[in-house]
């Protein structure tokens, strides 16, 4: 009987290693390599009549699922464990060691900085470590200085342009780096103007441009204003217009936000011509005849620009620039032309005047009565012994008279000292006084032209009858 029954626990435990044969526990995970924080993929693959799965991760998690995900929270060397247990309740099992890596942390330095300032502000705050923490930062400011710190400033020694690096490192010992570049730029920007054939004045609308430099953050915007107008961005090129004297100003801001001292430049638009008035200083006669010479002046006004230069010429003669008075004395008549032009390049209208210049006195010659003759009824009869003069009954005393400038413009007949009669168109005549019986008189005759210069007879003495 012992003998049986010691059989049958031996056929028992026979039966039992045969279906404990047939099961082979094994596992694979992916990524073969994961990181903290990293979903790895556990999947079994066990085989033989498996009904149940057993999981221990090493971390102190478990799972009973056949495929389950886990996430370890923390870097480090695990051993995991898959149990498997068939439908007859035998079991078995595998180990295998998993390596997780630590997620390194994660640098940020900030944006690009462009600084007005020598100091700059560093700001390393939005650095982070997803499964720990990070306990250093160390900044190089590209200048060959460095800093600890989260956030930290620095000041330069001068412009330029920095490549500015930072390094964390987190609880874990891991490192990142990041790296920006700043500009340091506290030189504001320089705008010069330009204006074609630029000039003290103008006599049109003004064109201008403006062009803005900057030595290294590069040029922002530039703005202007004309006189008290409102500040606009130049954008292109712009007209002034009106006239006046005109102020433009204008600056720019570079993209460190440093600004430019505001600047300005004249510019006077002049749309009227000048005037041009003339004086003449000379003694006059009739019919505006100058007797000898005629001082000329010209006197040219501007209400803006100013008088560049007057011109002038007389006749069709060459065109002069006026400097001081003329003294012109050349006889006859002639025109004077004359025109401004002021400092914006206005053009008077050219004008004119007429001067009328007779330096010589006329001629003329008595016709009768003539010295040392016997008239009768106004005819000549013959001379007389002793240059006496008779006249005898009525006389007509004439005159010839010339003058080729100016003209003749009277004859004078002075009878005994008074004037007996003014002639002012040829022929030239007066009848001399009938007298009973007799008379003495002495006759001069004075010509006249138009200048006012004149010529005296010598007086003839004759001795009327009847």
């Amino acid at each position: 009987m012992r003998k049986i029954a010691v059989f049958l626990v031996v056929m028992l435990l026979a039966f039992i290693n045969v279906y404990a044969a047939g099961l082979n526990a094994d596992f694979y995970w992916e990524p073969q390599t994961p990181t903290d924080m990293q979903e790895v993929h556990f999947y079994d693959n066990s085989t033989g009549d498996i009904i149940a799965w057993i999981w221990y991760f090493g971390d102190g998690s478990s799972s009973t699922e056949q495929n389950p995900i886990h996430v370890y929270e923390d870097n480090g060397t695990y051993t995991v464990r898959l149990v498997i247990i068939s439908s007859s309740g035998a079991t078995d099992y595998v180990e295998k060691v998993i390596t997780v890596l630590n997620i390194p942390p994660v640098a940020d330095a900030g944006e690009d900085i462009i600084s007005n300032n020598l100091t700059v502000l560093f700001n390393g705050s939005l650095s982070y470590d997803v499964d720990g923490s990070i306990v250093a930062w160390h900044w190089e400011f590209g200048d060959g200085n460095t800093a600890d710190g989260e956030t930290v400033s620095h000041t330069y020694e001068e412009e330029g342009i920095y490549v500015v690096n930072l390094t964390v490192e987190d609880n874990d010992g891991d490192s990142s780096n990041d790296s920006i570049e700043v500009m340091v730029d506290i030189t504001p920007p320089v705008t010069n103007y330009t204006i074609e054939n630029e000039k003290a004045w103008y006599n049109g609308n003004v064109t201008v441009s403006l062009e803005a430099t900057d030595n290294l953050a590069g040029v922002n915007y530039t703005m202007y204003r004309i006189d008290n107008g409102s500040w606009e961005k130049y954008e292109e090129n712009f007209t002034v217009s009106g006239e006046g004297v005109h102020k433009v100003y204008f600056y720019s801001v570079d993209n460190a936000g440093n600004v430019e001292k505001e600047k300005n430049v004249t510019i006077g638009i002049d749309l009227t011509p000048p005037v041009t008035n003339y004086t003449i200083n000379a003694t006059y006669g009739q019919n505006k005849w100058i007797k000898d010479y005629a001082i000329i002046s010209f006197d040219a006004t501007d209400n803006l620009a100013g008088i560049n230069r007057t011109m002038y010429k007389i006749d069709d003669g060459d065109w002069e620039e006026y400097t001081e008075p003329i003294n012109f004395s050349v006889k006859g008549e002639h025109v004077i032309y004359f025109y401004s032009i002021d400092n914006a390049g206005n053009v008077e209208e050219e004008k004119n005047f007429t001067i009328k210049i007779d330096k010589d006195a006329p001629t003329m010659s008595i016709t009768a009565p003539k010295q040392g003759y016997i008239y009768i009824a106004g005819r000549r009869i013959m001379p007389t012994l002793f240059k006496n003069t008779f006249i005898i009954g009525k006389m007509t005393a004439s005159v010839d008279a010339n003058d080729a400038t100016s003209g003749i413009y009277y004859v004078e007949f002075v009878l005994n000292g008074e004037v007996l009669w003014r002639d002012y168109v040829a022929p030239y005549e007066a009848e001399l006084p009938r007298e009973f019986p007799l008379s003495f008189n002495k006759l001069k005759i004075i010509t006249y032209d138009m200048a006012g210069h004149y010529v005296e007879s010598e007086e003839i003495s004759y001795i009327k009858i009847l």
